[in-house]
């Protein structure tokens, strides 16, 4: 990382100046940024997807980023909690039903007796 830093301009001694966050800052900016894997490995993955996806027959299944991608799908996108994906359901459902004409919430509390 540090030569990628002098060819864009810093020297060893501000390069040496720096804190340990601001350091740790830019690493995760030169390995996981735009510039870096995870970008790459974000946009070779959606083209390559795109592109089976274009060219597979009609009646196969489509293919998924997370097929495509493999063990890497889950180093950019981790996965959910449990408890998050269970309350994201239910708000959700929630949103939906109270579109319904004569929606009435009263009706899906739990009535304690």
């Amino acid at each position: 990382m540090e030569c990628a830093m002098i060819f864009n301009g810093h020297t060893p001694e501000t390069i040496a100046g720096l804190d340990d966050i601001t350091m740790a800052q830019m690493q995760t900016m030169y390995a996981d940024g735009v510039i870096g894997n995870q970008g790459v490995m974000n946009l070779l993955g959606t083209l390559t997807n795109g592109v089976f996806n274009y060219i597979r027959p009609g009646n196969a299944p489509p293919y998924k980023l997370a097929n495509i991608m493999g063990l890497a799908y889950d180093y950019l996108f981790p996965p959910l909690p449990e408890e998050y994906k269970k309350q994201a359901v239910n708000d959700n459902l929630l949103a939906f039903m109270v579109q319904a004409p004569g929606f009435s919430k009263d009706r899906f509390e739990v009535k304690h007796g």
